[in-house]
């Protein structure tokens, strides 16, 4: 496994980020310059509490629901090589490595069967979904019929070094691979100490994985592609890019491509047990399968990560712990400016102001940070419940409204914190998470669901204490470069301080301007902790299933490759689980192969509003109320009346 190094990711410069998204200028050269750099961060695991007995690992996050497709049946052909199972120094790899690929391909509705000569390539139908994976050696003979059938609208779906050697294992070159992508640049990156790659949310290959997730490979040599539009990218720990180390700037790690005669083709940079963990292994062949179904035609469907079809979110979360009454300024300048705010107090340190109470519950929204901001982590399960109880207490005594959020002191938690908060009647966390991914995630625990919202960017301690910055523009820059970077990713954005910190007046003119600069951009959704849990949880009890329209008979089969096929004859359905209350401003992504030319979206048998997106389209579905569903149809014209 990988070593750990800083606890909050660092950011990048922008060029890095994905392409064909346009992050805003805001920083002079130096500063971008400087946000290459490592961040120097306290590692939280060093403050903790020497134990004489080592506390429970905080518990994993629940997976979100897979993108849903219709449950059609397509035909694809698995290729064996035999030459690329004798480049292999294992001799039973290749046939293991491809039984896992045909158990994944089975398992989304294919019908595969084998072909093992280059004559049987050249007999691929174009409805026929070509896989083509742990193949190096690719005789001239089966590149060409690979080419063909591209040509005639086909799919393939791909991996790895592809036809990178002749069918006598003799070296070729990237033609075949790059010409296959689309890419400017292919490159052979040396093995690595860890390796990981970063999903972006938004695109066909990221379908039912949380945006920014992070996948972590074993670190053996990769390929990397340079290349623009929709991507997987290789990252380091903290869900930066890391390009290829030569210079080229190659860090593509997994692909869809649409050629210009109608053929999809998919890459996936990665070998399916390349996976370091179950959990990577999981997320890896969801990407896989994604890629997959991409080839085949298939469209798929995933819930829109934010309400309102908003890119990303952001939270402003202020500590109020020592010189509390420096968070009367904070409060003041939120509301006026409409931006809600997340307070965390020590509530040992403000119950006795009521008037600072009104101001912070006028303001956004109260949570806890315990009583005393002693650490939680490494105390037994009782005493963390009995504490937090407490603290429960305290905030709705202080300020009428009992505590959604908890901050744990110094950011440290283990396996008893989450249900222990849970317990005391809280519904989520705001703390590190070790950089899985750049979203909330969804605990379970005996006692009932919550929410860990992750802090992936710097705050004011990290900014002044730990880098020693001076100047209060600096905290300005460090939060921008920090927005940016989880704008690209779509995920969630903490703007995080510390009453004694902020209490400075150039420090929250800094973050005034950079929330101005954020709220220009147009796509952020500004929201309390709360707001933000609620809808987590929401979201992920949405569910979705492709249904044929009632009176539609349709065979199953293959989709084609037209614009708007696949999905034709298919309705969306999406709905909400009994429980709960009603749930607003969802949005839904669905992902077309065959491209979006042409089609109208209907909501609920009206025609919507709607938004294109990557290599599909954004539709909002509206109210749901609880045990309620709706449908989305895609028709390439209005549909009769009555129907």
């Amino acid at each position: 496994m990988a070593r750990r190094g800083d606890p909050v990711p660092r950011a990048r410069d922008a060029w890095v980020w994905l392409g064909g998204i346009a992050v805003v200028g805001v920083l002079a050269g130096g500063v971008l310059a400087a946000a290459t750099l490592l961040w120097e961060n306290v590692d939280v695991r060093q403050l903790a509490p020497v134990l004489a007995e080592a506390p429970p690992a905080p518990p994993l996050p629940e997976a979100p629901p897979p993108a849903a497709h219709p449950p059609v049946t397509f035909p694809a052909v698995l290729y064996r090589s035999p030459a690329s199972a004798g480049f292999f120094p294992d001799s039973t790899y290749h046939a293991q490595a491809l039984a896992g690929w045909r158990a994944l391909a089975e398992g989304l509705g294919a019908t595969v069967r084998e072909a093992a000569t280059p004559g049987e390539l050249a007999g691929l139908e174009p409805g026929e979904t070509l896989i083509l994976v742990e193949t190096p050696c690719l005789e001239t003979e089966a590149w060409r019929a690979v080419r063909t059938h591209l040509s005639r609208g086909g799919g393939v779906l791909a991996n790895w070094a592809v036809g990178a050697r002749d069918g006598a294992c003799r070296w070729r070159g990237w033609q075949p691979l790059r010409e296959l992508t689309g890419a400017e640049d292919v490159r052979e990156s040396e093995e690595r100490e860890a390796l990981f790659l970063t999903l972006p949310g938004g695109s066909p290959l990221s379908a039912g994985l949380d945006p920014g997730t992070r996948i972590e490979v074993r670190g053996e040599p990769s390929l990397a592609l340079r290349a623009s539009g929709t991507r997987v990218f290789w990252s380091d720990w903290a869900l930066n890019p890391a390009p290829d180390e030569s210079g080229g700037g190659a860090d593509v790690a997994a692909s869809v491509h649409r050629t210009p005669a109608g053929g999809r083709a998919a890459w996936v940079g990665p070998r399916l047990d390349q996976a370091a963990t179950p959990m990577d292994s999981l997320r890896l062949d969801r990407m896989a399968g994604n890629a997959l179904l991409w080839a085949a035609g298939v469209p798929t469907a995933a819930v829109s990560p934010w309400p309102g079809g908003h890119r990303a979110a952001l939270v402003v979360a202020l500590e109020v712990e020592s010189e509390p009454r420096n968070a009367l300024p904070v409060a003041s300048r939120l509301e006026r400016a409409g931006v809600p705010g997340t307070f965390f107090a020590v509530t040992g340190l403000v119950r006795d102001d009521p008037q600072l109470a009104r101001a912070l519950t006028g303001a956004g929204e109260v949570g806890s940070q315990t009583v005393d901001h002693t650490p939680l982590a490494g105390h037994t399960a009782r005493e963390q419940v009995v504490r937090l109880r407490r603290s429960m207490t305290e905030v709705s005594e202080w300020s009428g409204v009992p505590a959604a959020g908890l901050r744990p002191p110094e950011e440290a938690l283990d396996g008893h914190t989450v249900r222990a908060w849970v317990r005391a009647g809280g519904t989520y966390l705001l703390a590190l998470n070790d950089a899985r991914s750049a979203a909330p995630e969804v605990h379970t625990t005996p006692d009932g669901d919550a929410v860990l919202i992750p802090r992936l960017m710097k705050d004011d301690y990290n900014v002044f204490v730990q880098d020693g910055a001076v100047r209060a523009a600096r905290l300005g820059e460090a939060w921008l470069e920090g927005t940016a970077k989880l704008r690209a990713l779509g995920g969630l954005a903490a703007v995080a301080g510390h009453t004694q910190i902020m209490g400075v007046p150039a420090r929250l003119d800094a973050m005034m301007a950079v929330l101005d600069t954020l709220r220009a951009q147009g796509d952020w959704w500004l929201a309390t902790g709360g707001e933000v849990s609620s809808w987590w949880l929401d979201r992920h009890r949405v569910t979705m299933r492709w249904v044929r329209p009632d009176g539609v008979q349709s065979d199953e089969g293959s989709a084609a490759s037209s614009p708007g096929s696949g999905v034709q004859g298919w309705e969306l359905e999406v709905a909400a689980p009994a429980g709960g209350d009603t749930i607003r401003g969802l949005w839904v992504e669905v992902f077309l192969p065959g491209g979006f030319e042409g089609l109208i979206p209907w909501v609920g048998g009206l025609p919507s509003d709607h938004a294109t997106a990557n290599h599909g389209v954004r539709v909002p579905v509206g109210e749901l109320p609880p045990g309620t569903a709706r449908r989305i149809s895609l028709r390439a014209a209005p549909p009769d009346a009555g129907s």
